[in-house]
């Protein structure tokens, strides 16, 4: 691996692990929490890939659950927002289009809100874990729309050309 990568990594793990900090909005039935993570998530899925993409996703989510003392839920997001960011990037890398990138998002907001609604049916049962299907498809859509126009500009003025 070069240190570009390991650069890349570093970063966007930290992004994520902030941006999934910065606003918190507890969810009572099931312990867990709405937050802007997937935003920095579907980014760096979506330009540089899919390992990155689940990397960041993973890694950058656990801790912020960690920090933030959801520690019960950070094995279950490392898992859930790792093959969230894996699937992001794998299909919208591929190829850089529109059409791609919608379909690519949309997978990860199967795997976003399938992913947690079954951790939290075995944790706290049918009733709760549906309370929190509104919360987790508001958070796919929120980071989806920001992270489409942040990509988008990103590639349109070629931003990262220079850097990587």
């Amino acid at each position: 691996m070069q240190s570009k990568d390991i650069a890349i990594r570093a970063l966007f793990t930290a992004f994520v692990c902030v941006a999934t900090m910065v606003l918190v909005v507890p969810i009572p039935a099931t312990g867990g929490y709405f937050n802007l993570g997937e935003t920095v998530i579907y980014i760096a899925a979506m330009l540089f890939g899919g390992v990155v993409g689940g990397f960041v996703g993973g890694i950058g989510s656990a801790l912020a659950d960690l920090l933030l003392g959801f520690s019960a839920f950070a094995p279950i997001t490392l898992v859930v927002k790792g093959i969230e960011g894996f699937v992001v990037g794998t299909i919208a890398y591929k190829k850089k289009t529109l059409q791609y990138k919608v379909i690519a998002l949309s997978c990860g907001g199967v795997v976003l809100v399938l992913g947690y609604f079954l951790a939290e049916v075995y944790l706290f049962g049918y009733p709760a874990a549906l309370s929190e299907i509104p919360l987790n498809v508001l958070q796919f859509v929120s980071g989806a729309v920001l992270s489409l126009i942040i990509v988008n500009a990103i590639e349109k003025h070629k931003l990262f050309d220079k850097f990587f």
